[in-house]
């Protein structure tokens, strides 16, 4: 049996092999405050080790993204893992600065947290006018959910389709409006940092929300984390948050993804967490299908859509429910 390694041991060896793929290795502890950091600092992070030894690494983040950032601590805290997050780094000027982070909680140091970071591609990178807004309308999410949802499921992936309700009402009934929306904004922001792969936020209706989570991620724990969010921000807010989740692996054939998401969160929206039961769609309307018409001899048939167009085409339609805001 192999001789135990020290902590140090252990470091070192991750630190080899986090390298292999990232550019700056960091160690942070319970409070996101920085205590190692190795790798191209300066170049990547734009501080030296000395400036950033002590200081708290959701600092580092550009003013849009420095929720994310926290909240993305948070996970990691939770979950003890968490895969890659784009997150925009304050910049000089107008230049966008992005890294990917992703991170695993210590096995043997209680309460240390292991950040890798790397530098996006150049070709990787997305201008500005090509990121979508956050929140997304509910046509926007329901189009990149359908096509992260038929990839998840080729490659074997577990996501689940998660709503949330947060009761809107009584957070208009407590606060002004311009808080109220600002609050929906962190909200929105602290999603984004829970959804799987970066996949965003769908704005369904007010304080309704829906987005893809990772599998292993109990959706009542996001629903904590907003609870707590709220509090820290309106002490006088005690949200009754209800939620609802399905495994998308458990969900209908690929071809109908994009159009039972979009029928699913507009239904959510109408009844609100209480009342929807996504475990099986039922909850959502039938639609009447109007039949192909019969080919004639200047007509021919008219191949059904899931033969001529993806989900996500078939999801791009008129009538969809607009986010609020």
């Amino acid at each position: 049996m192999a001789a135990e390694l020290s902590l140090v041991e252990q470091r070192d060896r991750f630190v080899a092999f986090a390298f292999a793929a990232s550019d700056v290795l960091m160690e942070v502890d319970q409070d996101g405050v920085i205590v190692f950091v190795s790798g191209s600092v300066k170049s990547l992070l734009g501080h030296s080790t000395n400036e950033l030894m002590g200081t708290k690494v959701a600092g580092l983040a550009s003013d849009e993204d420095w929720v994310v950032l926290t909240e993305f601590l948070k996970k990691l805290q939770v979950t003890g893992r968490a895969s890659d997050r784009l997150i925009t780094l304050r910049h000089d000027g107008d230049q966008i600065h992005q890294v990917s982070v992703s991170g695993m909680s210590s096995p043997q140091r209680r309460g240390i947290h292991h950040l890798a970071i790397k530098r996006v591609p150049l070709a990787s990178r997305r201008s500005e006018a090509l990121i979508p807004e956050q929140p997304m309308s509910v046509l926007d999410f329901a189009n990149s959910s359908a096509a992260m949802g038929v990839a998840a499921r080729k490659s074997g992936e577990g996501v689940n389709l998660a709503m949330y309700d947060v009761g809107w009402d009584a957070v208009e009934n407590a606060i002004n409006p311009e808080d109220a929306r600002a609050l929906n904004d962190t909200l929105v922001h602290t999603m984004r940092a829970w959804a799987a792969g970066g996949s965003g936020v769908g704005q369904i209706g007010k304080g309704k929300y829906s987005l893809l989570l990772d599998e292993g991620i109990d959706p009542k724990s996001l629903s904590n984390r907003i609870a707590e969010v709220t509090k820290e921000r309106h002490s006088n807010l005690d949200l009754n948050i209800s939620e609802t989740a399905l495994s998308l692996s458990d969900v209908i054939d690929t071809d109908d993804f994009g159009k039972k998401f979009e029928e699913a969160m507009a239904h959510f929206d109408m009844v609100g967490g209480e009342k929807f039961d996504l475990s099986n769609f039922s909850e959502v309307p039938a639609k009447k299908r109007t039949p192909p018409p019969r080919p004639t001899k200047t007509a021919p048939a008219v191949p059904p859509p899931s033969r001529t167009q993806t989900a996500s085409q078939r999801a791009r339609r008129k009538g969809t429910t607009e986010g609020w805001g």
